[in-house]
């Protein structure tokens, strides 16, 4: 189950990383979706007014592009994610005595359509990566 976020109910969001997201276990193989567009993951600070006080959070985003979206980012920079959604999955485990998948909570992750830079002025950049 997805959820779109209004970028609005953000107070900020910053870039920290931005890198190819790997596929599990390896230190080289970049994971790509089933089109063969290659996953990124932006690590991005968040803040939000959480009951009456500012709160922050570190996300990991994934996005899917053939463009490479470090270009234009530094550290620190703020940025706008561009088609931001929250999605909620079943976490599952092996029941060791039948084999059966069993849910045992539930799994958050992030994604976008893009990550665009926001220039000093304070204006979003055309460009979507």
């Amino acid at each position: 189950m997805n959820f779109k976020i209004d970028p609005t109910s953000f107070t900020m969001v910053m870039v920290m990383d931005l890198a190819p997201k790997l596929k599990f276990g390896s230190d080289t193989d970049q994971e790509c979706l089933r089109n063969g567009t290659p996953k990124w993951v932006a690590q991005v600070t968040v803040g939000f007014q959480a009951f009456g006080r500012p709160s922050f959070s570190v996300l990991n985003v994934t996005i899917a592009s053939h463009e490479d979206p470090r270009h234009g980012f530094q550290p620190g920079m703020p940025c706008e994610l561009v088609g931001f959604e929250v999605g909620v999955m079943d976490k599952t485990i092996k029941d060791k005595n039948t084999g059966e998948d069993k849910v045992v909570g539930a799994q958050v992750y992030y994604r976008a359509d893009a990550i665009r830079p926001i220039g000093g002025s304070g204006r979003k950049n055309e460009q979507a990566a």
